[in-house]
């Protein structure tokens, strides 16, 4: 991952217009996973947001993995990379012998050696984590990582802006149903 300022900057511009463009947050996850893995020249990236209980991350969007990694097995909070969680940006370098992956062999197999995870927040609360793995051993530089709690920032606002359209497109659907029909006579 030796990429200077100006990409990042750029990437990070590219992205944000792209999910100011849109508010099917699917395709904007989606978006930020494989702009993200392309800029920084990745294996792979993937989003992930705790679910309801806040004891499992699921997967809400990837890119570059292939889906027999990505179906290994339920990722628990306290078992997956878990200090993401305490909100601090983790490195592992060596992703197939670190306590903190929960699949190791897996990791392997699938030809990652480094990961860092970042956490996503939302109002000062975390929900979830942006993870980034590459194929070869890596040292993650301080931009690497301030890039991509960037990425992960916009991420948590690109949530909570999704969340808000749902909610008041159900509100406004609810209304229509409710009030009664004009009739024109």
């Amino acid at each position: 991952m030796e990429e200077n300022d100006s990409t990042y900057l750029l990437a990070f511009i590219r992205i944000t217009h792209a999910i100011s463009s849109s508010l099917d947050l699917r395709e904007v996850l989606h978006l930020i996973v494989k702009s993200t893995c392309e800029t920084t020249g990745s294996k792979g990236c993937t989003l992930l947001l705790l679910d309801e209980e806040g004891r499992r991350l699921e997967i809400k969007s990837s890119s570059g993995l292939s889906d027999r990694y990505l179906g290994k097995g339920p990722l628990t909070a306290d078992k997956s990379i878990s200090d993401t969680l305490r909100g601090k940006p983790v490195i592992i370098e060596d992703a197939t012998s670190d306590p903190m992956v929960q699949y190791p062999e897996e990791a392997k197999r699938e030809g990652i050696a480094s990961i860092v995870s970042v956490p996503i927040t939302l109002r000062g609360r975390i929900i979830g984590v942006l993870r980034l793995y590459t194929s070869v051993p890596c040292r993650f530089t301080r931009e690497d990582i301030d890039f991509l709690c960037a990425i992960a920032v916009q991420s948590g606002l690109v949530i909570e802006n999704a969340k808000m359209y749902e909610h008041a497109a159900r509100r406004n659907h609810e209304r229509i149903r409710v009030s009664p029909s004009l009739e024109v006579g």
